[in-house]
């Protein structure tokens, strides 16, 4: 979009701008005296429709003495990320009660910075446990060594919320759990069965991934983005790179973006196929469940045969991919969907046809259209509950626009919806890869990479099986890694669950949890 078509889209708050200007073809960002956030913020975010995308602190005192916030609303209907910059001493002021997608980044902000949002309803620590972690000690701040060992101490207390009055109770579930799954804690109030609240506690699980990346160069930090979230390793990856891809003005071939599109797809369905199996499992279908977590297990054995990789880590590169496809391994590929679609299609009949499944699934883990917006939810999530979110429909990369596939929206929010979404987005994986098998052209799958710009920032994003995964780069002035912000689809949909078992009864938590199967490492880093 051109200058003066972004000032038509701020025209009813103009006199609160000073000035816009573009960082990248769709990152916009705007100027503004620091008393006019709230009402920049909330006219992008209520009136423009806008969605939260990622909120960024960076640590610049050594430059001007400041830390900096940029508030990142990704604005759909025209490709436009709205990026709001404000300069912080100590204080700023807390939006979260306008906008409760900011509850989590700005108790984020204080646990990693020591900066105080001011009137935040909810400042208890959000990853720095008191229970021994010393809360005046801020980890992303750049004066705090990478490599410190803490001095772990016994001194405080977590205070968590209370519901009380006549024959309430509390169960607590984890955060050590008896299956194989990542740790996190589950606080249920209830009287009698049905869940009167839910408090969600995370962050065990907190590696300083960002920390990590500090100093280093954009190769290097490679081998940490397939480890932020071990089933999403390709999409975590491919934001990364395109962000590195932007700051280097690197056009990669053309065949090489039909082939990240093609791997991209494949994790997708990966993905689908294992919660549709597990939410067969959870409602007592155990062979549907096996029989669909089969199907899973081909498309891992056909990621291992086409690059190498179960997870088909190492396919993506800086300027392209390192894995082609010949003729054979093409041949294997368009076999392979055809199975799959043929049988996955079986258990979805099964499934739409059971009354004793669609009994456990309808109305169960409903959450509304207002929750989800509050929350800036994404994915199927969101679009279960009425809100559209697909970051390859609203911020189109690679060659997402010139495909056809519907991402759909559906409306009653409750765990059959959110399945009834995945079962279409696998559908339409399948679509797309034989799309780009179609129209595959000829060529290069890599280019040099060009010289990256320094002290200089940009957006890089994919859509994960979950929703849309963004990462923030920022270069320092030898063109390393000043700050890597990284903001997985769960930071924002764990939120949702609170919502989501309110009114159900404690035996349907599992299924609720696996409807909205979120990323605990993702979530954590």
């Amino acid at each position: 979009m051109t200058k003066e078509e972004v000032w038509e889209l701020l025209e009813p708050i103009k006199d609160k701008i000073d000035d816009i200007y573009l960082n990248s073809d769709n990152e916009v960002v705007i100027s503004f005296k620091p008393h006019n956030l709230a009402p920049i913020s909330i006219y992008i975010f209520r009136d423009l429709d806008c969605e939260l995308a990622t909120v960024v602190c960076t640590d610049e005192r050594e430059k001007d003495d400041t830390f900096k916030i940029k508030y990142v609303y990704s604005y759909h209907k025209k490709n436009i990320f709205f990026v709001l910059q404000i300069e912080v001493k100590e204080r700023f002021i807390s939006l979260s009660n306008n906008i409760p997608a900011l509850n989590w980044y700005e108790r984020e902000i204080h646990d990693m910075f020591g900066l105080v949002p001011l009137n935040h309803p909810d400042l208890r620590p959000l990853m720095k446990y008191p229970e021994n972690f010393p809360q005046d000690e801020y980890p992303l701040r750049k004066d705090y060594p990478w490599n410190k060992r803490p001095k772990f101490m016994k001194y405080g207390e977590y205070e968590y919320k209370k519901v009380e009055g006549e024959g309430v109770f509390n169960i607590l579930v984890g955060p050590i759990h008896a299956g194989i799954i990542e740790p996190g804690h589950f606080r249920f109030h209830l009287a009698g069965e049905p869940i009167l609240q839910l408090e969600i506690r995370h962050f065990w699980k907190h590696r300083g991934i960002e920390k990590l990346a500090e100093g280093k160069t954009p190769e290097e930090v490679l081998q940490y983005t397939d480890k932020i979230s071990g089933d999403h390793s390709f999409a975590h990856t491919l934001a990364y790179i395109q962000a590195i891809e932007k700051l280097s003005n690197t056009e990669i071939p053309e065949r090489a973006k039909y082939l990240r599109v093609i791997f991209a797809e494949l994790e997708r369905i990966m993905c689908n196929l294992n919660d549709f199996a597990w939410l067969f499992q959870d409602v007592g279908y155990t062979f549907g469940a096996q029989g669909v977590f089969v199907l899973k297990e081909d498309i891992m054995r056909l990621n291992k045969a086409l690059s190498g990789s179960r997870f088909n880590k190492g396919v993506l590169a800086l300027g392209g991919v390192n894995i082609d496809l010949d003729n054979e391994k093409i041949a294997m590929l368009k076999h392979k969907l055809n199975e799959i679609e043929k049988k996955y299609k079986e258990y979805e009949k099964i499934l739409h046809n059971n009354a004793s499944i669609l009994e456990r699934l309808e109305t169960t883990g409903r959450i509304k259209y207002e929750t989800v917006k509050d929350l800036s939810a994404v994915g199927y999530t969101a679009r279960a509950s009425g809100l559209s979110s697909d970051i390859r429909k609203e911020h189109p990369y690679l060659v997402y626009d010139r495909l056809r596939f519907e991402s759909i929206v559906l409306q009653e929010g409750d765990v059959y919806a959110r399945l009834r979404v995945r079962l279409s987005d696998l559908e339409n994986s399948i679509w797309i890869i034989r799309q780009c098998l179609a129209n595959l052209p000829d060529g290069e799958i890599k280019t040099d990479l060009g010289e990256i710009k320094k002290n200089s920032w940009t957006l890089g994003y994919a859509e994960g099986q979950r929703g849309d995964i963004i990462h923030y780069v920022q270069t320092d002035d030898e063109g390393n890694i000043f700050r890597w912000k990284v903001r997985d689809p769960s930071f924002h949909n764990w939120q949702t669950i609170q919502f989501a078992v309110l009114g159900d009864i404690i035996a349907d938590f599992p299924l609720v949890n696996k409807s909205l199967n979120l990323s605990y490492a993702g979530n954590d880093l």
